[in-house]
């Protein structure tokens, strides 16, 4: 039967929750002005698209809807964000299309302009944020959101996601969150967190050492292993219920569990004869639907192709742990990484082109390959450990842990690695992440 231990924080999930279900969003685009433009920029991470960003009428730069904002939009490694003393246009100036004059905006070079408005509106807040090509005198768009007072945060992510579409006919990842486990209580809990490093909620707080959490694409359930028992056990800690309960306690290990992208599935390492091989169970039952390794050696840390047609795992069949690709039925095992001798941790992108591991090279350090086994890239390099990457739902970033800075951080980079920055805060160390698709929640 599942056993079931004490959770804190999913209740808090629960609640915020509620409150992102709370918000709406409309197009606020006159049909005046649209833009038939584009704004250029070579890519995600670049950094190369000039934004001026002016507070917010109705707010300030020290607020928080202004600074997750700023942080949001630094994050996303699309902008260069214009230092607000070179602003010329006053302080409170409409918002609107046709209500300012473009030239200020050209004296500080600026490329992109989003302006934001918040209106307090009864028990709740209203941000609006328009959206201008500067160059082309021209409306990009306009959006706007709602929601209780407690949701500013919520609304400032919102508005990033906005601004960022509008201006790269891109996603962005600000309704994501990523799961991770962190130390500081002298235990191992695990957390989720907004992109940014905000809005931390506990999931577990059972004093033990919890590890690898693991979305399923929905965004409503995390796997897990624990030692809340004794033996390195697997959780499933449904996040809407404030539930966790106990799906697999076999007799040695239950660990590196992923879920299959029909979410039916989990796939994990078991170890019933004292030789790891990978498993797939069911996520209600727990009992094994197949077992899709039986060579001699270690088999772990399985990940699924995006179409759940196949599997990425690590073996020792070879020299060394290395990483190799099967069908979701065990059949074809064919070998990707040939370089080193202690390859890990692979996380197959959402793409499906590439898998990202972790290889040792003096220092571990994350590494991405084809899913043939060419085209490998370093991403990392001469910064402490860096390891656990996760994939951004659209497969443009990656988050990993890194010991650059001390203790262990979660940490974002760009998916050819060139624009890199810390997204944890806080004490302890931050380990394990793992990055959820976009929620509605």
């Amino acid at each position: 039967m599942p056993r079931f231990f004490p959770v804190v924080s999913a209740c808090a999930a629960t609640a915020s929750l509620l409150v992102v279900a709370l918000l709406g969003a409309h197009d606020a685009t006159a049909a005046e002005g649209v833009a038939s433009v584009a704004l250029t920029t070579k890519g995600a991470g670049q950094q190369d698209i000039p934004l001026a960003l002016p507070a917010p009428r109705g707010g300030s730069t020290g607020d928080e809807f202004y600074t997750t904002l700023e942080r949001d939009l630094k994050l996303s490694g699309w902008f260069r964000i214009i230092d607000p003393k070179a602003y010329v246009e006053p302080a409170g100036t409409s918002i609107r299309f046709g209500e300012f004059d473009f030239a200020a905006w050209r004296t500080p070079g600026a490329a992109a302009l989003a302006k934001t408005e918040l209106v307090a509106n009864g028990e709740g807040t209203r941000a609006e944020v328009w959206v201008y090509d500067v160059a082309g005198g021209a409306k990009l768009g306009a959006k706007a959101f709602s929601g209780p007072k407690t949701a500013t945060r919520t609304l400032a992510h919102r508005t990033a996601d906005a601004i960022i579409s509008l201006v790269t006919n891109q996603r962005s990842f600000f309704d994501t969150r990523i799961a991770y486990v962190n130390n500081a209580s002298g235990n191992k809990e695990v957390y989720v967190m907004d992109v940014d490093g905000g809005g931390r909620r506990q999931i577990t707080k059972n004093k033990s050492i919890n590890l690898a959490p693991r979305w399923n694409r929905a965004g409503t359930a995390l796997c897990f292993t624990s030692y809340f028992n004794g033996n390195p056990d697997l959780y499933v800690a449904d996040l809407a219920k404030s539930a966790i309960r106990r799906v697999s306690a076999r007799t040695g290990i239950n660990t590196g569990c992923s879920w299959a992208p029909s979410g039916d599935r989990i796939a994990l390492t078991l170890s019933p004869n004292s030789d790891s091989d990978i498993f797939t169970i069911d996520p209600i039952a727990g009992s094994v639907v197949a077992q899709l390794t039986k060579s001699p050696g270690i088999d772990v840390s399985p990940t699924w192709s995006p179409d759940g047609s196949q599997v990425a795992f690590v073996s020792e069949r070879g020299s060394g742990a290395q990483i190799y690709v099967m069908g979701a039925d065990g059949s074809g095992v064919r070998r990707v990484s040939f370089s080193g001798s202690q390859n890990t941790s692979p996380a197959w992108s959402p793409k499906g082109d590439k898998i990202a591991f972790v290889g040792r090279d003096g220092n571990f350090d994350v590494f991405t390959v084809n899913v043939d086994g060419s085209g490998m890239q370093r991403i990392t390099q001469g910064t402490g450990d860096n390891e656990d990457p996760s994939w951004s739902p659209e497969g443009d970033y990656l988050a990993f842990s890194s010991t650059r800075t001390g203790s262990a951080q979660i940490w974002l980079a760009s998916a050819d690695g060139r624009h890199q920055v810390q997204l944890s805060q806080g004490g302890g160390g931050n380990t394990n992440p793992h990055w959820s698709g976009h929620l509605s929640w």
